[in-house]
């Protein structure tokens, strides 16, 4: 656990290129967490094909919300 990708710097580098492409509104991360919390735990979800209302909603909620967060940041 010493290399390079262990460092700080390298965790660091790793976050800014998340933040720039990824919206930093509270709401979109939430609802990300949201969704990605649900998929874990879902049967439906996890199986190629199958259909999940409540995953379909909540994915929907997220992107909606990224889509809103990017327009208010100019990009």
């Amino acid at each position: 656990m010493t290399g390079p990708e262990h460092t700080t710097e390298a965790a660091h580098t790793t976050e800014d290129a998340r933040t720039a492409e990824e919206p930093k509104d509270p709401f979109a991360d939430e609802a990300w967490r949201a969704a990605i919390e649900h998929a874990a735990g879902c049967p439906a979800c996890r199986t190629p094909g199958a259909g999940c209302e409540t995953g379909e909603r909540l994915l929907r909620t997220y992107e909606e919300a990224a889509r809103k967060a990017r327009s208010e940041e100019g990009v």
